[in-house]
């Protein structure tokens, strides 16, 4: 398995670990119709995001996504790590882990203030991965994450 900082001219690579991984995995394969390798290359130029594939062979097995946020009260950023899917078939095998272990490489070598993920206390897979990657979980259970979808 090797782990992947995809780039521009991997859109192709991004267009099959996306496709394979996250929305034949969850269901959605329907959303695949409005993604197109163009808007990944697009996407993948933006050096604030950081999308990284686990590769086995030339099959995607998993990916992290992650974006840099710029702070307005200092001059060191943040990860806000975004999402980790890995096959299922391939869970619990060290891919989970090592996708991390390589967004925390990411965030020393550019001098990242620090990297925070959301999940849910219920998704105890998560919160597992979370912990033996070196997270450390709020302890307060003051948080809530609000969704707005209406615009209007």
């Amino acid at each position: 398995m090797i782990i992947k900082r995809l780039q521009t001219n991997d859109a192709e690579t991004a267009y099959q670990v996306l496709t394979r991984v996250k929305f034949v995995e969850d269901g959605t394969e329907h959303l695949t119709d409005t993604l197109t390798t163009e808007y990944l290359r697009d996407f993948l130029k933006n050096d604030r995001h950081s999308l990284l594939a686990a590769l086995e062979g030339n099959s995607p097995i998993g990916f992290i996504l992650a974006y840099r946020m710029q702070r307005a009260d200092q001059d060191q950023d943040m990860m806000f790590f975004y999402e980790i899917n890995v096959a299922a078939q391939h869970r619990k095998k060290g891919t989970g882990t090592a996708l991390i272990k390589t967004l925390k490489e990411i965030c020393k070598h550019e001098n990242i203030l620090k990297m925070f993920v959301l999940t849910n206390r219920s998704n105890t897979a998560a919160c597992n991965l979370y912990r033996k990657t070196g997270g450390v979980a709020d302890i307060t259970g003051d948080e809530v994450t609000f969704v707005y979808r209406d615009f209007s």
